[in-house]
């Protein structure tokens, strides 16, 4: 019975240095749990064939690779050939270092390779021995392994601690192995490798997740740089246009006094064309929401140059119960992924409207979408190739609705190549002055 939970115990902990390696290699197609979960289940298989089968070697290596393989398919965003490779690899070399584990063992403790067999104590030494340099070599794999997302690398001290471990386990089998040692040191021994063993796999699983965290704070700092930037650039924008206004304002009335007094046809068409281009000018957009106004302004002249078409709608709302910070967050970050989007299609435009409903302001962006968005439980998830720097955008939008009580929602119209994403703000808030 000991013998059968310590295989499945061994089993599991395959799982995990299995789950360690593909995340680094992919993006997790679930979460965490169910991704443990379907781990387990798929693993414990390879536990009950082997207490079924008496521990048959061929059949245990066989099928140690097809549960790789599974977990790697269902679990990953990884394509299936790597997949087949990096099973069979994982497969090569936990086989091999467990067969070299026990070899060395022998050799420096002087006892029979086949002595784990008969011996739980020495069974769970080989385990966490062998398993500690499958972990180890996977981990310096990945150092070489061309990932699907930006690599994880971890610091090279962090590596001296499973060989530190090694070290002990060798020596705590060479201490078992030893007949003046009494029977509950050798399980206390056993039990201290298993907890060492286990050690390995919580510090590398704690780095991970702690220095995600330490990524995301960056990003986040990095996010909110930007949107400070952006706004001190929208002020004095905001004075430009305003300055500009006044003068095309006063232009055109001097022009047209001019033409009054003028009567030479060829200067006539010439002021008639600068008027035309100075009404052009005053075109902009009058929401009467400042920031909102030079946003759009700021993207309309953006959209001309790269050739995309820009159209708005701001007379159903202002926005004014956004702050100017936060306006400039989540319009900037939407507008410059509609933008990107844009130019990668045939249609190339952008429309941008407003509205209000009962209590609710809205704000809705259309774009041209040659390509569906990537997206996870219907939460976006950004098509650049390096995940860990991109896709903060959506992040930083729904952190400012929060403050507002609101929402967002998005949908792809596949034949109309149309991406439209709805952005809520609930009125509830104080008025801009």
């Amino acid at each position: 019975m000991t013998y059968n939970i310590a295989v499945c115990v061994t089993y599991f902990l395959e799982m995990l240095i299995a789950y360690i390696f593909f995340i680094q290699i992919g993006d997790k197609k679930f979460k965490a749990l169910p991704c443990f979960i379907i781990g387990a289940i798929i693993f414990e298989t390879g536990a009950f064939f082997n207490i079924a089968l008496s521990n048959t070697v061929w059949f245990n290596v066989v099928y140690f690779f097809i549960i790789n393989l599974v977990f790697g398919a269902i679990c990953f965003k990884i394509k299936i050939s790597r997949t087949l490779f990096y099973a069979l690899i994982l497969d090569i070399i936990s086989n091999a270092l467990e067969f070299v584990a026990i070899f060395i063992i022998s050799v420096l403790t002087n006892t029979q390779t086949t002595e784990y067999l008969d011996n739980i104590v020495f069974f769970i030494l080989d385990v966490a021995i062998s398993k500690t340099l499958y972990f180890l070599t996977c981990l310096i794999i990945l150092k070489f392994v061309k990932t699907e997302k930006a690599n994880f690398k971890f610091p090279v001290g962090l590596y001296f601690y499973p060989l530190a471990v090694i070290s002990a386990l060798i020596i705590f089998w060479d201490i078992c192995s030893k007949s003046e040692i009494k029977n509950e040191q050798q399980i206390a021994l056993s039990v201290l490798s298993a907890v060492l063993f286990a050690s390995i796999i919580v510090l590398f699983m704690t780095y991970q997740r702690s220095t995600e965290k330490e990524n995301n704070l960056i990003l986040l700092q990095n996010e909110l740089n930007k949107t400070n930037t952006d706004r001190n650039y929208y002020q004095i924008l905001e004075k430009q246009n305003e300055e500009l206004m006044i003068y095309a304002h006063d232009a055109k009335k001097h022009l047209a006094a001019i033409q009054e007094l003028n009567d030479n046809p060829e200067i006539d068409k010439y002021i008639a064309e600068m008027t035309s281009r100075l009404k052009s000018h005053g075109n902009a957009c009058r929401s009467g929401n400042h920031a909102l106004d030079v946003l759009i302004n700021k993207y309309d002249t953006e959209c001309k140059i790269k050739k995309i078409d820009f159209s708005f709608d701001t007379r159903l709302s202002s926005l004014n119960i956004v702050e100017d910070y936060d306006l400039v967050s989540v319009l900037s970050n939407l507008l410059d992924n509609a933008i990107e989007a844009a130019i990668d299609s045939k249609a190339k435009f952008i429309t941008l409207k407003t509205n209000r409903v009962n209590t609710y302001d809205s704000l809705i962006i259309t774009n041209s979408c040659d390509r569906a968005p990537d997206s996870v439980d219907n939460e976006l998830r950004t098509t650049k190739k390096n995940k860990r720097i991109h896709g903060i955008g959506i992040k930083s939008v729904m952190k400012t609705l929060e403050k507002y009580d609101g929402d967002f929602e998005w949908e792809y119209n596949e034949q109309r190549r149309e991406f439209t994403i709805t952005v809520i703000f609930l009125n509830n808030q104080k008025k801009k002055i």
